[in-house]
């Protein structure tokens, strides 16, 4: 499976950077991890322009991913002397480190949380901060009223960002054939596995595009 995981970044990779629904929150996310970080952590940095919006509030980045194809583009398309993208599994990833903060977009449906989220707790130094934005599985009333509210408004915003451009071919194929790789829990799973890991201290919200974020300050004391 982690080998088709790749194989399909690496494709994904090619493709052109465009407006997407992650890019929509990336204010809210870098509102939630603030100025002033020595050290923070980018889990799975695709081809880096979130890393490089991370970059210009915090002194050192690294970002990994397990797609060769995805380091090499963000070293080229979003470098910084402050950045170190990293083909790096973050399952493989033994820990010691620590950082001031962690953030990762649309990964974590790719982790099993319960073996990442303790680790991250480990590699978090005392006061710092885990930013999470990742897709979850629709259900029950609040999700429907959400996408009562997010079809009609995600067609109107592709048709801002995108104009009546017709799709690549090659990009739609891509992500289809990635689809299948996508396994997603219900926000209510995904609170019982942060806060089994985390603690009631983890912050959980859901967000109009198909996705939530989760937000943990690790204690002082800790």
């Amino acid at each position: 499976m982690k080998d088709q995981m790749v194989e399909s970044f690496n494709r994904i990779a090619l493709l052109e950077d465009k407006w997407d629904h992650n890019q929509r929150y990336s204010k809210l996310l870098l509102k939630e991890i603030g100025s002033g970080s020595e050290s923070v952590l980018d889990i799975g940095c695709g081809t880096g322009e979130f890393t490089q919006k991370v970059a210009n509030l915090a002194k050192n980045v690294i970002g990994i991913d397990i797609a060769p194809q995805m380091i090499k583009e963000a070293q080229k398309r979003y470098p910084a002397k402050n950045i170190s993208y990293i083909l790096q599994d973050f399952d493989d990833m033994d820990g010691t480190l620590q950082f001031d903060c962690i953030v990762s977009i649309a990964t974590f449906h790719h982790l099993s949380l319960d073996t990442a989220l303790p680790k991250i707790r480990k590699m978090l130094k005392p006061e710092g901060t885990l930013v999470v934005l990742d897709l979850y599985e629709r259900s029950g009333l609040a999700d429907l009223l959400l996408d009562m509210i997010a079809v009609p408004a995600n067609f109107l915003m592709r048709r801002i960002k995108g104009g009546f451009k017709k799709a690549d071919p090659e990009e739609i194929n891509a992500w289809n054939a990635h689809s299948h790789l996508d396994k997603y829990m219900s926000i209510r799973d995904l609170k019982q596995a942060y806060c089994k890991s985390l603690g009631n201290g983890v912050k959980i919200k859901r967000l109009v595009f198909w996705r939530y974020i989760a937000v943990y300050k690790k204690s002082k004391a800790e």
